[in-house]
């Protein structure tokens, strides 16, 4: 029996390898050919600094050096669907060739048959946790890059739009740099409960201090502001510029990435998530979301599986036509409406019972897809 379990596992890793590459390279190959002007640019500039002796050399690495990195967001994003259709192929083949007969007639039921399918299903979906958890967020700066960064081991620098920390301080800057996590022409607005400005501190740099939990300062100056109501007017009086070197932020580099790049959050792992949420990069519902959908995920695409098996788990030979355009029918939109649901924000439902709504409704049916099925 090992023996046989071996043969269809191997068989089933072969068949999900194969649709996985085909379904990569023609994502790759469809950005590439819509966005050709760009890789060309950023070649002819690596080639001009001396990075690559010619444009011929330079094409192709800017090519892996973009889409490398995405092999893993594509597999967390693909291995629900590679499953299903890996099973499909796998079943067919064996239901052509009269194999599913032979193991019948040797005493193996269907669901036996397809026990090693599952067992390999139930494997890459861990090694999509172990993904998530520590590869994703390795890759995260080359994840979030746009074409005009290709080359670069992490996105340009951008401007900082105002950023609210926990003490509702106002932070904004003219450029940062995620490489270095420096921010440039720093602004930061100290207010008071009313939310009239009572202290502005600017620097020429800031460079983030992960241990001291805030910004060192480089020029780093601060005035303060102060009001006082006079019998004519409403006096303000500024006091003269003093030196500061450090402020205490939770307004972390973290926190400005997941505010500049929407998909920045769901690259990150489940303690980076929750820290995110504490700095004030995302709200706690969406962070909720984003770290249960690790889990629910892993369950949707394993019930999903099983609900599509009996499409293809059958007794005697014959066409699989109908079977396959059934199992897309079921399948296809039954991923996409979990991701849906576990990614959208449904009203008078809280985050942790909408991330797992999927797999409260999946669960019924893949039970009766396994009771009903005649083995």
């Amino acid at each position: 029996m090992m023996l046989l379990d071996r043969w269809i596992a191997r068989r089933f890793l072969g068949n999900f390898a194969l649709i996985f590459s085909v379904m990569f390279l023609f994502a790759v190959s469809i950005d590439t050919i819509l966005q050709l002007d760009q890789y060309i640019d950023m070649s002819r500039l690596a080639v001009k600094d001396g990075r690559f002796p010619s444009l011929w050399v330079a094409l192709p690495v800017a090519i892996v050096d973009y889409h490398g990195p995405r092999v893993f967001q594509f597999f967390a994003y693909m291995v629900g669907l590679c499953s299903v259709g890996a099973a499909g192929f796998t079943l067919a083949q064996m239901v052509r060739t009269r194999e599913v007969v032979a193991m019948l007639a040797a005493g193996l039921s269907l669901w036996r048959i397809a026990l090693p399918i599952l067992g390999v299903a139930v494997a890459l979906n861990l090694a999509q946790l172990v993904n998530g958890e520590i590869l994703l967020p390795r890759l995260a700066p080359l994840l979030v890059r746009d074409h005009s960064s290709i080359l670069q081991r992490t996105v340009q620098q951008f401007p900082v739009k105002l950023i609210e920390d926990r003490n509702r301080r106002l932070m904004l800057a003219a450029s940062f740099d995620p490489a270095t996590n420096t921010a440039s022409g720093m602004v930061i607005l100290e207010r008071d409960e009313a939310g009239a400005a009572i202290r502005r501190i600017e620097a020429a740099h800031g460079v983030w201090n992960a241990e001291r939990g805030g910004w060192e300062l480089e020029r780093g100056t601060f005035t303060r502001r102060t009001t006082r109501d006079g019998s004519d007017a409403r006096e303000v009086r500024i006091a003269p510029p003093e030196a500061i070197d450090f402020i205490e932020s939770d307004v972390a580099p973290r926190a400005i990435l997941a505010r500049r790049f929407r998909g920045f959050a769901q690259l990150l792992s489940a303690p980076q998530i929750s820290a995110l949420a504490s700095e004030g990069g995302i709200d706690m519902p969406t962070a909720t979301r984003l770290i249960g959908q690790r889990f629910s995920g892993a369950c949707v695409n394993l019930l999903m599986l099983v609900i599509s098996l009996p499409f293809f788990l059958v007794r005697a030979p014959q066409k699989m036509l109908r079977s396959s355009v059934l199992c897309a029918a079921v399948a296809v939109p039954g991923l996409l409406g979990s991701l849906f649901t576990m990614t959208v924000e449904m009203p008078g439902i809280p985050a942790t019972v909408g991330v797992f709504l999927p797999v409260a409704l999946l669960l019924p049916v893949a039970a009766w897809r396994v009771g009903a099925l005649r083995s």
